[in-house]
């Protein structure tokens, strides 16, 4: 990925070299038709930005739009032409049209051209990564699972509600043939003995509190069932609603996931105002990382097929929270099918002292995710041999 990026940057130099040059030589030849000159060189230099991109930026991406989408990358670029003509024609009006101005006027609309191409190629790419997600095929799975479900359950310090939640799954799941199995991330108090004595059928107790990532990843590696799904220890999600999870997943579909911004969602327990702005951000930060445009990347209610799931779960890193930007992340780029489904939402989740903790471990996970995946940590070269 460094050696892309290296790449990418010096074909962007010797492009905009390249427009610059056209640039004045055109309109030296025109006698000044700075508009004119314009725009031919940026014509030019944008078919030389796609061949270069092409054979030497992104000839080993396979998920490029240049190879395989190019009319979504040319609808992403046309805009940027545009800007950048229109900031040069008007900044060469304001600014004397000598040879410095052309020059400064040609700067300023290279910078405004390189903000439009990077919003407009983010949202072309949200569009085409959103369509593949949504391509539901017939299920391939025709592996043997011991269970047809597994319930993974996170669970930090939750002597108090275990119980009752596996009483809860235990009773809506009943007509699966489901193992519950609770990953007690550390605590010290008696939440393994309560799971335990509430008939929870595989307990794995971690020797410290690493986080609801690692706990997650541990009870997916141990889980058994065709289908694997985890939700939180309090239930903020009726128990119920694992079985419109696993119905999604019974279509075929990869990936299930509870949206709580889905028009058809609602909550029993409204959020506090400053917990909704910051899910918000939170949100808007995440599309440095993923393409999808998703509205809700942290509901604790998600499914995966047993194959998605060891897909995702061998190569997921992140022990904290922002591994639910981690797991969305792989499973663009492991080219998996995503469902959004309405959820009811009945809890609150955390205090004012936890929301501001947990948002900045958050915030960090999001550039570890993203520099994770440049430094090829993720091993996505494997997804052809699998």
């Amino acid at each position: 990925m460094k050696r892309r990026l290296r790449r990418f940057l010096l074909v962007g130099a010797l492009v905009t070299f390249a427009d610059l040059s056209l640039l004045m030589t055109v309109g030296i030849w025109l006698n000044t038709n700075w508009y004119l000159a314009s725009v031919v060189s940026l014509v030019l230099s944008a078919a030389l930005s796609f061949l270069m991109h092409k054979r030497v930026t992104f000839n080993d991406d396979v998920y490029s739009l240049i190879d395989h989408q190019p009319v979504a990358f040319i609808k992403a670029v046309t805009p940027a032409l545009v800007a950048d003509f229109l900031v040069f024609a008007g900044l060469v009006l304001l600014i004397d049209p000598g040879i410095f101005g052309v020059v400064a006027s040609k700067a300023g609309s290279v910078m405004a051209a390189s903000f439009v191409r990077f919003v407009t190629y983010r949202r072309v790419l949200f569009a085409a990564v959103r369509q593949e997600q949504m391509q539901l095929s017939v299920p391939k799975e025709i592996l043997q699972h011991d269970k047809e479900l597994s319930i993974v359950i996170p669970a930090f310090q939750a002597e108090l509600v275990i119980g009752e939640t596996i009483k809860k799954i235990r009773e809506a799941t009943n007509k699966y043939d489901a193992e519950i199995i609770v990953v007690d991330d550390g605590s010290d108090d008696l939440t393994s003995v309560e799971a335990r004595r509430a008939g929870a059928n595989l307990i794995i107790t971690l020797d410290m509190n690493r986080g609801k990532g690692a706990a997650v990843r541990a009870g997916m590696s141990a889980a058994t069932g065709r289908f694997c799904i985890f939700t939180d220890a309090d239930l903020a999600y009726p128990a119920k609603q694992i079985l419109s999870v696993a119905e999604e997943l019974e279509k075929g579909w990869d990936i299930v996931v509870g949206n709580r911004r889905h028009p058809d969602s609602y909550q029993i327990v409204q959020a506090s105002s400053l917990r909704e702005v910051g899910s918000l951000c939170f949100n808007i930060l995440t599309w440095f990382v993923l393409l999808g445009g998703y509205r809700d990347t942290q509901c604790g209610l998600k499914g995966f097929s047993s194959l998605a799931a060891k897909k995702i779960f061998t190569r997921s890193i992140i022990d904290g929270f922002g591994f639910d930007v981690e797991t969305f992340h792989l499973g663009e780029r492991l080219h998996l099918t995503l469902k959004e489904i309405p959820v009811v939402v009945e809890n609150g989740q955390g205090t004012t002292v936890q929301l501001l903790r947990d948002a900045t471990q958050m915030l960090r996970d999001v550039f570890i995710v993203r520099r994770l995946s440049a430094l090829g940590s993720y091993h996505l070269s494997k997804v052809d041999d699998e």
